[in-house]
This record gives C-alpha cells, structure tokens and sequence, in this order.
C-alpha cells in the first residue's frame, strides 16, 4: 500500500533510523524506518520505493517515523532518504547487502548473516518505544512474546506451514532478549538453536559419515525458513526448485537410469511418493538433506546404489 507524499519543504535531511547506514539480510523485502518532519523521497537503487500509510509520531509530536517497506535484488542495494526542495546533501543513505543463502555471498557480506545495522539496537528502540512494546514481555500485564513482537513482525506469523515455536508464539525460545550489542539474536552457528529441539537431526549429524555441505556448516536457514513457509518442513521452496537452485546439473528430467514407467528417466518431481501418503516424489525421496551413511546422500541407510532402488523397486 502506497500513501501521497506531503509537499512541505523540509529544512534539515531525513534520517534513516533502521536498519542503518550498513546492514545485510536474505530477504527479499525489508522494512526500513525513515524519520522525517514533512516530506521525503525514497529510492532503491534509484528507483522510487513506497512507504505504508502506517506513520508513526514520537511521544513529543515532532518529526514521524515512516514504515517503509522496500524491495531488494541480490548484493548491494542503496536506500536514500531525500527532502525536496532542499541542497542535494539533504538525504541520507544506508546500503544494504542481500545475499542468498543457496548461492555465493555478495563481497564484503559477513558470512555470520547479521551485521550491525539492525532493528533491535538501543538507539533505534529509543526512538520506537513511542509507539511500540520493545519488550521485555510483561505477563502481568498481558503482553506475551507474540503480542509484542507480532506488532512489528506480523509477516512472520501468517505462513501457511508455520514452524512450532512461532505456532505457539514462543518467539524467546529462539531469540535472546538479553543479547547485545543487539536484542533478540541468535546463537551462531544457528544449528546450535534448532538443535536445542531437533535432537533426531543432531543425532543423524552426529553418527553419520557424510554430511550434507549447508548443515554441516550449520547454516539450517539455508533451506529452512525458521519461522515458516508454504512448504512442508518449512522449505524456502518446493523441494526439486531448492535443490536444483545449487545443484543446476541436476535440473531438468533426466536423472540416474532410464528405463521406468513415468517415460525414459527417472522422475524428479511431480509425481506421488510411493512410500508416503501426500508427500511428492522428489530430491529428498532418495537422498538424505542432513547426513548419511554413504556418499550421495542415499536415504534409509543404504550403502550401495541398488539396495536404495529396492527399497521401492522390490522386484
């Protein structure tokens, strides 16, 4: 939803007060809160960007704080705040970088996903605490985790595939409100916070000899949205797309042998599972995301190519 911009000339720039002049995220949209007296022009990368009717006022009733969502391309994108009517150095600016976590890092991106320009800070939290809860969660009072953190992230909570916690507005069993120099991190790497839950997945990490490149590097969100999805297990994407997104080669129809009903080659998506109700025929039917006993990542413990195959193919 977009609003008309105000024509007041604004005597002094408009400051971007998050995520800040520097940050890095994997989303393909970003909040970014622009604090302004009068009117301001914002652009990405050049191009005009929007901001939501949904403007806020400090507690003094001066300058608002606009909630601007903005649009991202993969690498480095330049969001500017600018005042008309005024000198051109009447602006501000933040870079943000975005990377994909299922392909090379933009340079100069922390591999660790989060910088410092971030919501959470203290001083950012100054300027929203006028109109927000930023916590901590009071009980007595009736503000809980999801209450609180549902007023600015309510994106995160409407998924149609929702992971359990966020289910269940347990935000806190994941997020640290003591963390700093920025509130409600995460442990690095972050497979030290999914496996808090997901001990058969440590378990399998731990026992088996091949692992699969992104969790042995304990980047789960590599795959996984930890909030949730349209895609069962919470997948970025459908499993055959988030495969085939790093390994290309394997994308298209042609995969293993020829020779099978479904026409000259092995199928790799769009057909029914034949061991699990409801579930598609895809990468993960035959090879493991997490670990395994043998090379390629063969499912149910498999050690050689054709006792994978009879594992369907019994005759």
């Amino acid at each position: 939803m977009t609003v008309a911009l105000l024509t007041l000339v604004l005597s002094a720039a408009p400051r971007l007060v998050a995520p800040g002049a520097v940050a890095q995220t994997t989303r393909e949209r970003v909040h970014v809160f622009v604090e302004a007296e009068g009117a301001f022009r914002l652009t990405v990368n050049g191009g005009e960007a929007s901001c939501t009717s949904d403007a806020r006022f400090g507690v003094d009733g001066g300058a608002r704080v606009a909630h601007c969502l903005v649009a991202l391309k993969p690498g480095r994108n330049v969001v500017t705040a600018t005042a008309p009517g005024v000198d051109a150095g009447a602006e501000s600016e933040a870079v943000i970088a975005r990377y994909l976590t299922t392909g090379p890092l933009p340079p100069g991106v922390d591999a660790m996903g989060f910088g410092a320009g971030t919501i959470h800070r203290p001083d950012v939290e100054a300027t929203c605490r006028g109109c927000h809860v930023m916590g901590p969660p009071l009980p007595d009072a009736g503000v809980t985790p999801a209450t609180m953190c549902g007023s600015c992230h309510a994106e995160v909570t409407q998924r149609k595939v929702m992971h359990g916690p966020v289910l269940q507005g347990a935000c806190l069993a994941c997020h640290d409100e003591r963390s700093a120099p920025t509130r409600y991190a995460v442990r690095w790497p972050i497979q030290d916070t999914c496996f808090s839950c997901h001990l058969d997945v440590k378990a399998t990490m731990a026992t088996k000899a091949v692992r699969h490149g992104p969790a042995a590097a304990g980047r789960c969100t590599t795959c996984h949205d930890p909030h949730g999805s349209d895609e069962p297990f919470w997948l970025k994407q459908r499993a055959y797309d988030l495969c085939t997104s790093c390994h290309i080669e394997k994308r298209g129809e042609r995969h293993v042998v020829v020779g099978f009903a479904y026409g000259d080659s092995h199928p790799l998506q769009q057909r029914p599972h034949p061991l699990k109700e409801r579930t598609e025929f895809a990468c993960p039917a035959c090879h493991n995301p997490h670990a395994a006993k043998a090379r390629f990542l063969w499912q149910f413990d498999v050690t050689t190519r054709e006792s994978l195959c009879r594992t369907c193919h019994q005759k």
